[in-house]
This record gives C-alpha cells, structure tokens and sequence, in this order.
C-alpha cells in the first residue's frame, strides 16, 4: 500500500453515510430508491483516478461477505471491512474494481431478483457511496490544487422552469473575467453526460424551491461520482433553509447571492491555486 494515501479518510465516510441516511428519512421511498438505483448503475463501472485495470483476484465469499458488511443498518461495519483490507495491502484501485464495483453488481442483482429488501439495497447503497466518497477523499492533508483557471459550470437543477437567476449570476461573473459554462434546462443525463466530458472544477447549481430537491440530490451524488474532487454549490430560493440544504446534500458550499458567491469562489482558488 502505497504511503501517500495509506490512511482511509473515515470523517468523509461517517459524514457521507449520514448525509445519505438522512435522505431516507426525508424523502418519499420512490425518490430514494430512484437514487439507490442511479448509485447502483454508476458505482458498477466506476473507475479509480489513473486507473491502470489491474483488478485484483477476490473471490465470490470475500464479495459476499462485503455485501453483508454493507445491508447492515451500522454504517461502521462496512467501514471496518474496508479498513482491514487496507491494513491487509490492498490498494485504493484495488478497492475500486475488486470491491466497489462487484458489490455494486451484486447488491443491483440481488435487488432485481428480491434477495434483498428495499431496506437493505438502501442502507449498502449508502454505504458503498460513502466508501467510494472516503476512498477519493483519501489524500495528503492539502487540498487538491485547482488549475488557477477562473471557470465554472453553472445549471439550473433538472425540471426548474426559471433559469433568470442562474442566468444573471453566469453574466456578473463573466464581467468580473470568469469563464461560465451556463447550461439551463438540461435534462439529468445530458447534464450528467456534459459533467463527464467537460469535468468542471467548480460547479454552481440553481435550486428555487424544495420541489426538486430530490433531483438536487440526484444530481448530485452522480456528479460527485464522476467528478469526486469538483467544488459544488447551490444557489437556493428564498423558501430553501440554507442550513438545511447543507445538512442533507452532499454540497461544498451554500450561495446566499452573487456577490458571497463570487467572494466564496475567489478565495477557495486563491488556497488551492
């Protein structure tokens, strides 16, 4: 195991796994099973950073008895499983296309032939997500650098009808030299699609209403799987609690208007630059 990212980033995993388990208290069973569904699809045939496709040889018990580790309603057991295998030498890659992936396929499976219950492909959803979050996080203690280069994805959450504010918000940034990419009214796939081919640093979303928050959260747990160290944040509508929206996505920042925005974005390059 490689020194410079031996240790597992276990505060990114509990934070993850409780940001995802308060989405099953909120949200309608329907929204959180669409959710586990899209986690599920893309964790299958998700790839590490670099990956150079050395899956290593884990057999089916190993698979099976992470499975296990991951329906159990204790975030903490299926962070103990993956600890244990670090200390035992396997890599962060390893991890990825021996673990995360095949648990993906099998809990997918086992939902579609109903071995497991709604419950249990929730909770190793969630679970595998914050793994897969917890391992991407799993770096020195500085930050990733940025580019230095003052551009952002800006999109309206799929399904808004408006995209005035986001629009305006593009136009002040673009007079204060920043380069916005401005998508409004894109469906999630197309936006998601553009996400994985463009892989924006900084992405600012436009939220009105708590109506599509659970397109917010679809949102944005499928860009943090493509784009793990992108800096997010939400432009919420004046009825959105901010300190809500922060405590249930999975979000880097909260934008109150354009001017904190900016001031916000300004000084996270400045440290990261």
């Amino acid at each position: 195991m490689d020194t410079a990212q031996g240790s597992f980033d276990a505060e990114v995993f509990t934070r993850t796994a409780s940001l995802f388990a308060a989405k099953r208290d909120v949200f309608a069973p329907g929204a959180v099973e669409a959710l586990a569904q899209d986690i599920v699809r893309r964790l299958a045939t998700v790839l590490p950073p670099e990956a150079v496709f050395e899956t290593p040889d884990i057999d089916a018990a190993h698979i099976a008895a992470f499975c296990e580790a991951l329906i159990q309603p204790e975030a903490e057991v299926a962070l103990r499983f993956i600890q244990d295998r670090r200390a035992e030498g396997i890599t962060r890659q390893g991890v990825y296309l021996g673990y995360i992936t095949a648990a993906a396929r099998h809990l997918g499976d086992g939902w579609n032939t109903d071995r497991l219950t709604f419950a249990q492909v929730t909770y190793g959803t969630g679970h595998l997500y914050a793994l897969m979050r917890a391992l991407r996080a799993e770096r020195p203690t500085t930050p990733p650098a940025m580019d230095g280069k003052r551009s952002a994805l800006f999109a309206t959450v799929p399904g808004e009808d408006h995209g005035i504010g986001i629009t305006i918000a593009a136009d002040m940034f673009r007079d204060m030299g920043w380069e916005i990419d401005l998508r409004t009214g894109t469906d999630h796939e197309a936006l998601i699609a553009h996400v994985d081919q463009t892989r924006p640093q900084i992405i600012g979303l436009s939220l009105s209403g708590e109506r599509r928050l659970d397109a917010l959260v679809l949102l944005v747990v499928a860009m943090r799987i493509i784009v793990p160290h992108a800096v997010i944040g939400v432009a919420p509508g004046p009825s959105v609690d901010a300190d809500w929206l922060h405590a249930l996505v999975d979000i880097d920042l909260v934008f109150r208007d354009t001017r904190t925005a900016f001031q916000d974005l300004d000084r996270l390059i400045r440290l990261r630059g």
